[in-house]
């Protein structure tokens, strides 16, 4: 059974996609998004009907059923899809999504240029709290399933 509902395309040589794509897999916990590497050597966008150029200029989703989602409307659906809604519903409202969109192309145009240190703090935290979330639906899950001894410290 496949229960992928996004297919997320990133640019992993990128410091920034990098760390933002590891924060958004710890929150998979469920499998529904599948990412993908487009950096890597032999990646083949033109098997997706796309050119790797354009899909290397901006965070690339395709859904289930095929339809192309770009910066951040991907970014969006990705939050909402792996269970941040507050952070979605933010990217919705008029003024956030607005400077959103003005800021995500001239973020992405200079992403490699981009100090690390606040790109690896913000995110490493982030990525900490990501994984105290799964951590603890694991334990509920495995809680209601009648075996809590696996959540016992």
């Amino acid at each position: 059974m496949n229960n992928i509902e996004l297919t997320t395309y990133y640019d992993g040589q990128c410091p920034l996609c990098r760390a933002e794509m590891h924060n958004l897999m710890l929150r998979n916990t469920e499998g529904r998004v599948a990412f993908v590497d487009a950096a890597t050597p032999g990646f083949d966008a033109a098997a997706l009907g796309i050119a790797h150029e354009a899909l290397m200029e901006a965070l690339h989703v395709r859904t289930a059923d095929g339809r192309w989602l770009v910066g951040v409307p991907a970014f969006e659906t990705l939050y909402r899809t792996l269970g941040l809604p507050g952070v979605a519903a933010a990217l919705r409202q008029p003024l956030l999504a607005a400077a959103a969109a003005r800021l995500y192309p001239w973020v992405a145009r200079h992403r490699h240029q981009l100090p690390r240190a606040p790109i690896t703090w913000l995110f490493e935290r982030a990525g900490r709290r990501a994984a105290e979330r799964a951590a603890a639906r694991r334990c509920t899950q495995a809680a209601d399933g009648a075996n809590d001894s696996a959540c016992r410290l």
